[in-house]
């Protein structure tokens, strides 16, 4: 035996040890008010196997991969180890059944749900955990536990392998642990091949060869593409690729798919919905979905650029359209660092959690605005991107610094604190606008400038002391200023309102000059 496998071996033993200890104090402490603690050990214990199991698992990919044999980040997910101990014993017999697969899925995910249900106590009193499992729950768990643990001790590492197994078992392990890649593994049609072909190894095969081809067959595809000569003419402009954006909003709600209506109907190679993605995502109050269709005359080398150049375009029109926040994802931690605080002299146990949230959460109170993406408001999203469409070289510096503002603001949270630098990216994006619309010069007075412009647009009382701050900031030496989320939001504000007043007068003038367009 190798020394790299009696390591690992030794790991395998020290996991079962640890379950060996999990379920035998909860073997012993069943049927005595604390069943739900027992569940809880033996699920600990069921873990373990499980971790025991992908160490196994882990040492074979590194015989064929040296460079990806850790399966470190999946030691940390509960339910991938309890499927992993339900579901990678049967596999490391070669008894794989489309049933065993389906079946460790569902009950890896029921028992960490339910054990979650019976750990805790649910602050406003709606359950009781401890009240809620049922009699003989535990036990059953626990003897299932046993049972798993036995027949792990009798497995025992070795190092001697197929080459060809090895490298299918290398893919297959790789392959589960990618997202999108373990869906088409456990999807209908791949599991109905293996209720088919009947056995796991020539199942791991067949997908294997069939990732093979398809990774073949697109990448002949894709040099196809590059080495084909640039469309010319009305060729160029046939529909070549569709683009999926998913753009979050922490600011406004989205109802329905209504506001979307009449954009969809006038624009023809961007398409808006409302995303039906169902999961919280922190701190966002709506998610939305960007169809872009790009034109066989951008090259595919070209199609990457493009569809960045597209929807930092539209976003940066959503966002002074609504005067919101809209950006590619909204997830910070904006109160908590941490994931629970236990208090230990209260309740030893550990059942007693603890929230300790800063007084001010960093945060802009957009609940109180109760903001709403509708119909009204697309009109002005319109309006903002045909003036950015049409104008792009006027307002380069200003669509640039702007989009850069939007991402810093977009990514301040307790461990990036980056206040100061988007306030003054928006004040550089308001002077960038005021430049390209010739409201001032770069020259003379800028803050009368913008007082002065503003005027025309509405009565802005505390709009001197937004601009006079980025004026302070400006080097050299620019003055430290204490900017919180409020100043931010205000001085994007501006920006937002100065731009759409722009864009009005930019359409209503063209509409003179053209009155059929």
């Amino acid at each position: 035996m190798s020394k790299s496998t009696i390591e690992a071996q030794a790991i395998r033993e020290k996991c079962l040890a640890n379950a060996e200890s999990l379920v035998s104090v909860a073997e012993r402490e069943l049927d005595k008010n604390v069943d739900h603690v027992c569940f809880h050990l033996a699920l600990l214990g069921l873990e373990e196997i499980g971790k025991a199991i992908m160490v196994s698992a882990s040492f074979t990919v590194s015989l064929g991969d040296k460079e990806r044999g850790d399966l470190g980040e999946e030691f940390d997910e509960h339910e991938k180890k309890i499927f992993w101990a339900l579901w990678g014993g049967s596999m490391k017999q070669g008894a794989i059944t489309k049933e065993s697969i389906e079946q460790a899925q569902h009950l890896s995910k029921t028992l960490h749900a339910r054990r979650l249900l019976y750990l805790y106590v649910d602050p406003s009193g709606t359950t009781d955990g401890q009240a809620e499992i049922k009699d003989g729950e535990a036990k059953n768990l626990t003897e299932l536990v046993r049972a798993r643990l036995e027949i792990e001790k009798l497995n025992k590492m070795v190092d001697e392998f197929d080459d060809e197994d090895v490298k299918v078992l290398t893919w297959f392990f790789h392959a589960i642990r990618d997202e999108e890649q373990a869906k088409l593994i456990f999807n209908m049609a791949s599991l109905k091949k293996f209720e088919e072909l009947g056995n796991g190894k020539d199942w791991m095969k067949w997908l294997k060869e069939t990732f093979d081809k398809e990774e073949t067959r697109m990448r002949e595809l894709a040099q196809k593409e590059i080495s084909r000569p640039r469309p010319e003419g009305e060729e160029a402009w046939i529909p070549k690729y569709k683009m999926t954006v998913r753009i979050q909003s922490q600011s406004h709600s989205i109802r329905n798919d209504k506001p979307f209506t009449k954009w969809n109907e006038g624009m023809k190679d961007i398409k808006l919905r409302k995303s039906d993605r169902k999961e919280a995502k922190h701190h966002a109050k709506a998610e939305m979905i960007m169809e872009l269709t790009i034109p066989k005359g951008v090259h595919l080398t070209q199609v990457w650029n493009y569809g960045l150049f597209m929807a930092k375009t539209f976003i940066s029109a959503l966002n002074v359209a609504t005067c919101g926040l809209f950006w590619w994802y909204i997830s910070k931690d904006i109160e908590k660092y941490y994931d629970e605080i236990t208090d230990l002299e209260v309740d030893r146990t550990g059942n007693t959690k603890l929230r300790i949230t800063p007084e001010k959460p960093l945060a802009i109170g957009w609940d109180e605005a109760r903001m709403v993406l509708d119909e009204n408001t697309m009109i002005r999203v319109s309006m903002a991107y045909a003036l950015f469409m049409r104008e792009p070289k006027k307002l380069k510096e200003f669509l640039e610094t702007y989009a850069f503002a939007l991402t810093i603001f977009s990514k301040i949270d307790i461990h990036l604190r980056l206040e100061t630098n988007a306030f003054h990216e928006f004040f550089k994006a308001l002077k960038a606008a005021f430049l390209a619309f010739n409201d001032w010069d770069g020259k003379t007075d800028m803050k009368e400038a913008m007082l002065k412009k503003f005027k025309e647009i509405g009565d802005f009382k505390e709009l001197g002391d937004l601009i006079q701050m980025g004026i302070d900031l400006e080097p050299p030496p620019g003055k430290p200023q204490n900017i919180t989320l409020t100043e931010i939001a205000a001085i994007k504000m501006y920006c937002d309102f100065y731009i759409q007043f722009q864009a009005k007068q930019y359409l209503e003038q063209l509409a003179s000059q053209n009155p059929k367009q």
